[in-house]
């Protein structure tokens, strides 16, 4: 960690406490793709969250899945769930909402869990993902959008159109932001066999993500588990095993490990570290990590 990012970092630690006095669900602005400030008032760290991605089948993996999230909650409390996208197959139409996501879900969402979803490739079929960006309970507000939660900035967007110029403006931190965490659907590093790293993010995403201090990068579309190494200070982890048939894993010099397996993960943020667990729909835990970000 460099002299800059290390007093950087415990500047943002100063600043979690005036944080954490914003209220829940500040508007966002009008214009589109714009930041969503989400701060929860009167919460601390730990924050812990749960993501999924690669998930709305409507099928039997999707709802164990989805039961295994439910039950883990109970003793292990969390309130917000994440997706890597592709939530509706086969092509994000309104008409496929309560079957494929939530009726699955309804456990969660009965019990007051919010959901802020990305786009993958088979949500922007349909009018470019408008109807999922529409229904509220997606909680995506544009296409790419930031969510500030108790010390961890989200950055969500849509790697179908990644714009270089909208990360580079929103991925910097603000006062109260301890951690940097990317999630979009299409993966920078994967050891997957179906689709594998997408080779036209290399030339400039990494490289800005590093600039930027991004600590953990969340993606999906291979039906997989896979956690890279840290590479220039960065996690890059492939969680697509939400509900859709699982595909197979390769050796990557990139990978610490690959699983064909159905799963969720769990997220927890201390002051100083990030927490990453895997959990199969059924059976322990799989696969632990965790990461002081920027610390190479």
């Amino acid at each position: 960690m460099t002299e800059t990012t290390r007093h950087h970092r415990a500047a943002l630690l100063a600043g979690v406490t005036a944080a954490l006095a914003l209220t829940l669900g500040v508007p966002a602005s009008s214009q589109p793709d714009s930041r969503d400030h989400e701060v929860a008032s009167g919460a601390e760290l730990p924050l812990k969250f749960a993501v999924v991605g690669d998930t709305g089948t409507g099928g039997a993996d999707q709802a164990a899945v989805a039961k295994r999230m439910c039950s883990w909650r109970e003793d292990h409390p969390y309130d917000l769930v994440l997706t890597t996208g592709d939530n509706i197959y086969p092509s994000g139409q309104r008409r496929d909402f309560e079957d494929n996501f939530f009726t699955p879900f309804s456990c969660l969402y009965d019990a007051g869990v919010k959901f802020h979803a990305s786009l993958g490739n088979h949500d922007v079929v349909t009018k470019n993902g408008k109807p999922e960006i529409d229904e509220p309970r997606f909680g995506m507000p544009h296409h790419n959008y930031v969510k500030r939660l108790v010390g961890v900035r989200i950055v969500v967007a849509d790697s179908s159109n990644l714009k270089e110029q909208w990360l580079r403006k929103h991925l910097g931190p603000e006062e109260g932001d301890l951690w940097t965490v990317v999630i979009f659907h299409y993966p920078v590093y994967s050891p997957g066999t179906e689709h594998g790293s997408t080779e036209s993010f290399h030339p400039w995403v990494p490289k800005l993500f590093q600039k930027r201090g991004v600590d953990l990068v969340l993606n999906g579309h291979d039906h997989i588990y896979s956690a890279s190494k840290k590479l220039k200070g960065i996690r890059y982890v492939v969680t697509g095993g939400g509900g859709a048939p699982i595909y197979g894993c390769s050796d990557k010099w990139f990978s610490t490990g690959c699983e064909e397996r159905h799963h969720f993960l769990m997220i927890r943020a201390t002051a100083k570290r990030l927490y990453v667990t895997a959990i199969p729909k059924n059976g322990k835990p799989f696969a632990r990590f965790s990461t002081t970000g920027s610390d190479p």
